[in-house]
C-alpha cells in the first residue's frame, strides 16, 4: 500500500471505533487508509511524527457564525482550534460562499439560512406558504436548512410551531435560538420550545445559554430543570457551549437594540437597554465590542469599543459576561440514568466569534476528570458528525476521511490539523484554502451550476432524525 502522508507514534483517539493506543496513521487519496502499530513508508511519503501527542479525528462544531462575509476570517480561526467540519447557523449560502472564496481555509460548513422576521420573511408572525417558500429556495441553492433566531428576533409562537413542522416535512435541518414574541431566550422560551416542537424533530442551541438565572433566579436550579425536560426528549439533539461570554448585535431600532438578547443582557448588568445604556456599558468594561483584524476577531479595549460603536452606528456585533460556568459545567458532562449525555454535543458558537474553545477548555474539562478523553472526542466530533448524517467524519476508521487533529494535550492546542487528507493548519498557520459546503441532495444542481465543491449528506441517516435510536 502507498500512503501520501502516516501520521506515526500519536496517541489515537478514536471511540467510534474503540481505539484508544499508540498507533500509525496513514492517509491516501483524502482517506483513512490504515491504523496499525506500525506503519512502513515508502521513500516518497511524507511522514509526521505525533509522539507525545493526541491524534484524533477533526472537530466538528455544530454551532458557528461565519457571516457576514467580513466576519468570513472565522474560516481560519476554526482551522486553527482544530475544527475540520463546522454547522453555520445564521446563514445566507451565497454569504458563506463568499467568505470561503475569501477566507477559505479548506473546511467543510453546512448552512442553516436564518429565518429572521424583517429579513428573510416578512414579519413576525409570516404564513406557512411564506415559510415554506423560505425553505424551498433554501434548500435549492444549497443550505441544510434553516436556522430560527427566535432569542434575538421572535417569531410568534404560530409561526415558529409551523417553521419547526415545515423543515420536518421537507426532511431538512431546523436548528432554535429558543424564544418567542411570547417568551424571550430564556429557561421559558426554552419550554415553549420544547411544547412547540412536538412530536417533530429539532436542534435545540447552546442549552445553557437559558439559564442565566432571568427566570427562577438560578442559573443551576434553571439548568436542572433544563436538563430534567430535555432527557424526556429524545427526538432532540442539542449543544451546549463553554465560553464565559455570548455574543449578540448591537443594532438598534429607534434607539433601542434591536436584539432581545442584547437587552436582556444590558438590563442583567444594570443598565437601561437603550443606546445610552448600551454605550454605558461598553465604557465601563461589561459590554466588549467585537472587532475584526486580518488575523481574526478580538474584543476591543473600552475607549476602542466606544469609537467602533460610532464609527460603524452600532451595526457590530458585542458581548456580554452572562454565560455562568455552572451552568457550562453542568450541560457538558450531565447523563440520564442510562449514562447518555443529556446533551448532545459540544460547540462553541463560535467561528468568528472570540471563543473557539471546543478544544481548550473541552481539554480542560477532561482534566479535571468530569469527561473522559474518549467522552471529549464523542461530543466533540463523533455525535456531532453523525448529527449532520456525515458517517464518514468524526472518526478514524479504515475509509473515513482523513479530517484529523493531532493535538498537544499539555498545552491544550491543535499542532497539526488535516482535512479531506490536505493539511491545513500547522502550529497555529493556516495553510489550507476554500473548502465544501455540505448540502443535501436538493442543493447539488445550483452548487454544480456554480462551480462550488460541495459533499452531500443524507438527513435520513442523521442523528438529528434518528435520535430516538441513538
Amino acid at each position: 500500500m502507498t500512503y501520501d502522508l502516516i501520521i506515526r507514534n500519536g496517541t489515537v483517539v478514536d471511540p467510534a471505533n474503540n481505539r484508544c493506543g499508540i498507533f500509525d496513521v496513514g492517509i491516501a487519496a483524502g482517506r483513512i487508509a490504515a491504523v496499525e502499530r506500525e506503519i512502513p513508508a515508502s521513500p516518497s511519503c511524507k511522514v509526521y511524527d505525533a509522539g507525545g501527542r493526541l491524534v484524533m479525528p477533526g472537530l466538528v462544531d455544530t454551532h458557528v457564525h461565519l457571516t457576514p462575509p467580513r466576519r468570513s476570517i472565522g474560516f481560519k480561526m476554526l482551522a486553527q482550534a482544530g475544527v475540520t467540519t463546522a454547522l453555520d447557523c445564521s446563514g445566507l449560502v451565497p454569504d458563506i460562499i463568499e467568505g470561503m472564496a475569501r477566507n477559505g481555509s479548506g473546511i467543510n460548513v453546512a448552512v442553516l439560512n436564518r429565518l429572521v422576521p424583517g429579513d428573510t420573511v416578512s414579519v413576525p408572525n409570516a404564513g406557512k406558504t411564506e415559510i415554506e417558500s423560505f425553505i424551498e429556495r433554501s434548500l435549492l441553492e444549497g443550505a441544510l436548512g434553516i436556522k430560527l433566531l427566535g432569542g434575538h428576533i421572535p417569531l410568534t409562537p404560530e409561526a415558529t410551531a409551523n417553521a419547526i413542522e415545515l423543515a420536518n416535512r421537507q426532511r431538512c435541518y431546523a436548528a432554535f435560538h429558543c424564544g418567542s414574541t411570547k417568551n424571550g431566550s430564556n429557561l421559558l422560551g426554552l419550554q415553549d420550545a420544547l411544547e412547540l416542537t412536538g412530536e417533530n424533530h429539532l436542534h435545540i442551541c447552546h442549552v445553557n445559554a437559558y439559564c442565566r438565572g432571568y427566570t427562577h433566579s438560578s442559573p443551576v436550579w434553571e439548568s436542572y430543570i433544563a436538563l430534567r425536560e430535555l432527557a424526556q426528549r429524545r427526538r432532540l439533539v442539542s449543544e451546549s457551549h463553554i465560553a464565559p461570554y455570548n455574543s449578540c448585535g448591537a443594532r438598534l431600532d429607534a434607539s433601542v437594540p434591536r436584539s432581545h438578547v442584547t437587552r436582556a443582557s444590558l438590563i442583567a448588568g444594570g443598565y437601561d437597554p437603550t443606546a445610552e445604556g448600551l454605550k454605558e456599558s461598553v465604557r465601563n468594561g461589561h459590554c466588549k465590542v467585537q472587532r475584526i483584524t486580518e488575523t481574526g476577531v478580538v474584543y476591543a479595549d473600552p475607549e476602542e469599543g466606544l469609537a467602533l460603536l460610532q464609527r460603524y452606528n452600532f451595526e457590530v456585533m458585542i458581548s456580554f459576561p452572562v454565560n455562568h460556568r455552572s451552568t457550562a459545567f453542568l450541560m457538558a458532562t450531565e447523563k440520564d440514568n442510562g449514562g447518555r449525555f443529556i446533551v448532545t454535543a459540544l460547540s462553541t458558537d463560535g467561528g468568528g466569534i472570540p471563543r473557539n474553545f471546543l478544544l481548550s477548555h473541552g481539554l480542560s474539562l477532561v482534566k479535571f476528570e468530569a469527561l473522559t478523553i474518549e467522552e471529549f472526542v464523542t461530543k466533540s466530533a463523533w455525535k456531532p458528525a453523525l448529527m449532520l448524517g456525515l458517517h464518514s467524519k468524526g472518526h478514524l476508521g479504515e475509509g473515513a476521511d482523513a479530517d484529523i487533529a493531532v493535538v498537544d494535550y499539555e498545552e491544550q492546542r491543535a499542532d497539526l490539523v488535516i482535512a479531506g487528507g490536505q493539511i491545513i493548519a500547522e502550529q497555529g498557520e493556516v495553510m489550507g484554502m476554500g473548502g465544501a459546503l455540505v448540502t443535501t441532495e436538493r442543493g447539488r444542481a445550483s452548487l454544480e451550476a456554480g462551480n462550488i465543491h460541495f459533499k452531500v449528506t443524507d438527513l435520513d441517516t442523521s442523528l438529528f432524525y434518528s435520535a430516538l435510536e441513538d
